[in-house]
């Protein structure tokens, strides 16, 4: 067999099999109860830890709320939110945004606070301000939730305080954050290190985001939100973006969030089926001349080309 036909077998055989030969990516470990990683684009899963156990989602609940009162407000986004009575009563040990009578804030801009620095009060307002009542924005939610494929997953308030009716599960978050991420607006609003939330008459409020993952260092870190309760733990849902690949990590009850959210989304990447550059010299051709390797033909048949090219330079010279 000629050097040039073994070369074309090799590369054949190559495209076909050489994603077998790439090194899998070691099991992460992690101290999230459970945990889930898909591909936002192809919603492929990456890797799955007790995903499908019911957990509760705190504050990642407004997600969800996010997402709808996009869809539903489309045409008061930029108008004033509606600042509910019961915004005003929650305690005093709960997460808000501060927002109060009086207070003129776009509902986009709202939103934007309470995605970045966290806000039960908006997650109220939101609902009561593109829904007639709480309990039918809610109602919505669930309906979304169910149209985006998250089965699992039962809401009874909008902003994430403890309630034993209200659950997720990992995968059911990790389909809820990768629909909100198809968002362009969504994905603006989740990606704030830090947000100054402008008041309609004048004035800003700074927000500061709850999500330290956004500002860990790690490569093409863009959002999504954080949660905690007493009920459900710690809690993130995370993204990020490389090489216009999204992944989407949901991390829930973990002793360090952050930490898993790096080491899941560091593995996601790392896990896509293609050989590394090492590969190649490990593999040898069968029937290949004294066992060379892929590059071993490689660099001789360039060598081959150059001398080639140099013999008929040279000859040209000559004429």
């Amino acid at each position: 067999m000629s050097l040039r036909k073994i070369i074309l077998a090799a590369a054949a055989c190559l495209t076909v099999t050489s994603a077998g030969f790439a090194e899998t990516p070691a099991t992460p470990q992690i101290s999230a109860k459970a945990a889930y990683v898909m591909d936002a684009d192809s919603g492929a899963e990456i890797y799955a830890k007790n995903a499908e156990e019911r957990m509760y989602p705190g504050g990642t609940t407004t997600i969800m709320t996010c997402i709808l009162g996009l869809e539903k407000g489309q045409n008061v986004l930029d108008k004033p939110i509606t600042i509910a009575k019961d915004s005003l009563t929650l305690d005093s040990d709960v997460s808000v945004l501060g927002l109060y009578s009086g207070d003129k804030v776009t509902l986009r801009n709202a939103m934007t606070g309470m995605m970045t620095a966290s806000g039960c009060d908006v997650a109220i307002d939101v609902a009561e301000t593109v829904s007639p009542t709480l309990a039918d924005f809610v109602s919505q939610m669930n309906s979304k939730a169910a149209a985006i494929g998250a089965g699992h997953t039962h809401f009874v308030n909008s902003h994430g305080l403890p309630d034993n009716n209200q659950y997720t599960t990992a995968h059911d978050m990790a389909k809820i954050a990768a629909y909100g991420m198809g968002i362009p607006e969504f994905r603006s609003m989740v990606s704030h290190k830090t947000f100054n939330m402008p008041y309609m008459d004048s004035g800003t409020k700074t927000c500061e985001s709850t999500n330290d993952f956004l500002s860990s260092g790690f490569q093409g870190a863009n959002g999504v939100k954080t949660g905690y309760t007493n009920m459900g733990g710690p809690c993130l849902i995370a993204s990020a973006t490389r090489d216009g690949r999204t992944l989407v990590a949901a991390i829930m009850n973990s002793g360090d969030r952050f930490g898993d959210a790096k080491t899941l989304l560091s593995y996601g990447f790392q896990h896509q089926g293609q050989p590394s550059k090492d590969d190649e010299n490990v593999y040898v051709v069968r029937d290949a001349p004294a066992g060379q390797t892929l590059t071993q033909i490689a660099q001789s048949q360039q060598k081959a080309a150059e001398l080639e090219t140099q013999k008929k330079t040279t000859s040209e010279a000559t004429i």
